[in-house]
């Protein structure tokens, strides 16, 4: 017995991108553009609203990356074939590597997040190291929030980490830090 999802591929329906869709998201995008060219938003909040503007839209990852395809398509250029026509305007693309790949590989990621979506957050996390006679420790920080790193015990006594933590938490405007600690910590490789 044939089923209708062995005719039609609605994924590929969901994710089909129309002339409305490129004209809608392209005043969009002019707009936060202008709003972030006045001091209004900054990148966060215009990657935040372009978040907004998805689920708002219904819009998956997918269709967003076909969106931005479309759009750079009407601008002439071709995503399939970019490094070329970067070359072609006398352009060194070695310096970032192979667009077309980088692409591919952004196409993955959106992908992966969609399947994961409301699970997996990505993050600007800043690290820091200390090495010294009492510590062996990666300091990885994301706001308030602080993970301490390492293979072997944290000496939590160590002047340099306390100088450290003090200073990071001025730059936080002294709001309380959440500090984890991760000692004795082993890695595998998967």
């Amino acid at each position: 017995m044939i089923e209708i999802s062995d005719i039609i591929d609605f994924n590929e329906l969901k994710n089909r991108v129309n002339d409305k869709d490129i004209d809608k998201f392209e005043d969009y995008i002019y707009s936060l553009y202008y709003t972030m060219g006045e001091g209004k938003i900054n990148m966060l909040e215009f990657s935040r609203k372009i978040q907004t503007y998805m689920e708002e839209n219904n819009i998956s990852q997918e269709k967003f990356l076909n969106i931005q395809k479309k759009i750079m398509e009407r601008y002439g250029l071709d995503m399939n074939n970019i490094d070329e026509q970067i070359k072609a305007y006398g352009v060194d693309t070695s310096q970032f590597g192979a667009l077309g790949k980088n692409y591919e590989e952004m196409r993955k990621t959106l992908s992966f997040q969609e399947k994961y979506k409301g699970k997996v957050n990505s993050k600007a996390v800043t690290t820091y190291y200390i090495k010294n006679s009492k510590n062996n420790v990666e300091i990885l920080m994301e706001d308030c929030n602080v993970i301490l790193k390492s293979f072997d015990h944290i000496d939590l006594t160590d002047n340099e980490l306390n100088e450290f933590l003090c200073s990071y938490k001025k730059l936080v405007e002294e709001k309380p830090l959440n500090i984890s600690i991760c000692e004795n910590t082993s890695t595998y490789i998967y």
